[in-house]
């Protein structure tokens, strides 16, 4: 028998006996269209939606908002959230202190949470940043506030440039004309809630919608 024959037959008979998954196919994605075609792209029909993780959410996030990753997001000023405390939650592995060899096989019920703790955080730094520092702003920079701490003109050029910064920075893609009115009206919301810095909790809270969303969050 030829040597790469009686590879393939061992192969076989290791997959039958440890029930291998299917291998995936190696011609083109059913969703992707042919080149040069000017066709609507339709959907994936492989279905592989996956969480990124903690080291690829925390660069990301840095990424999109020009933070260093290890100022994405700290507790107690210290302890980096995304390779320290919260690292088994957001699918990691911690071998040493928790015995956790492999990384869970589904996200669980504090995954979210500590989602939201790191894409707070990080948009915290950056608000923090740009207003402190206007002249080297990244994402809200030209942005007026009136003497309440409200935006002085949320239909303005500034606020809709900041929310397209936004997307194309953390989802690499322009907003649409309903998402941008979804944060321009959240700007409404906030105001009145009674905030002592609407203005800045705007910012933070359009921040946080975009990198805490489905779209940013998965691959």
């Amino acid at each position: 028998m030829r040597p790469d024959s009686l590879r393939v037959l061992l192969l076989s008979a290791a997959c039958t006996l440890t029930a291998c998954p299917a291998p995936t196919p190696s011609g083109p994605d059913a969703g992707t269209p042919d080149s040069g075609t000017p066709t609507e792209v339709t959907r994936s029909s492989r279905n592989n939606l996956r969480f990124k993780g903690p080291e690829r959410l925390a660069l990301d996030f840095a990424t999109a908002l020009s933070l260093p990753v290890e100022q994405v997001c700290n507790e107690l000023g210290q302890y980096p959230c995304t390779t320290y405390v919260h690292t088994v939650a957001l699918g990691g592995v911690e071998p040493y202190g928790l015995g956790f060899y492999e990384p869970l096989p589904f996200t669980g019920v504090t995954t979210p949470i500590a989602v939201d703790r790191v894409a707070l955080a990080a948009c915290g730094q950056r608000v923090t940043l740009d207003t402190t520092t206007p002249s080297t702003a990244v994402i809200f920079g030209g942005i007026g506030l009136d003497a309440q701490g409200r935006l002085a003109n949320r239909e303005g050029e500034p606020v809709k440039n900041a929310i397209t910064a936004l997307y194309q920075r953390a989802l690499l893609r322009d907003p649409t004309e309903a998402e941008v009115g979804t944060l321009v009206q959240l700007a409404t919301d906030i105001e009145s809630t009674g905030s002592t810095a609407p203005g800045r909790d705007w910012m933070k809270a359009a921040c946080f919608a975009v990198l805490s969303s489905a779209e940013s969050v998965f691959f």
